[in-house]
């Protein structure tokens, strides 16, 4: 079982996490994670980030965030593809 070490990080404490078991969950430098204490425990898990889909976004989509038509003219190059 790998072990570490709580060193001293400025006013913070840090934890370094060995190579094998960053590699092992797929961890890298800059990944954002959550700390929680429990009983006497601390946990550390990846934060997951939610993506929304297409059909989540447009379901947002309301008569207060919405948009008009903007009307930018005849084409005049080659914006004007006809199918």
């Amino acid at each position: 079982m790998p072990t570490g070490q709580i060193v001293k990080w400025g006013n913070s404490l840090a934890v370094r996490i060995p190579k094998l078991v960053a590699e092992e969950v797929g961890v890298r430098e800059g990944d954002p994670i959550v700390i929680e204490a429990e009983e006497g425990q601390i946990r550390l898990r990846r934060r997951r980030y939610h993506v929304p889909s297409l059909r989540e976004l447009v379901a947002q989509i309301n008569v207060e965030n919405r948009y008009d038509e903007l009307r930018s003219g005849p084409a005049r190059g080659k914006e004007k593809v006809e199918w």
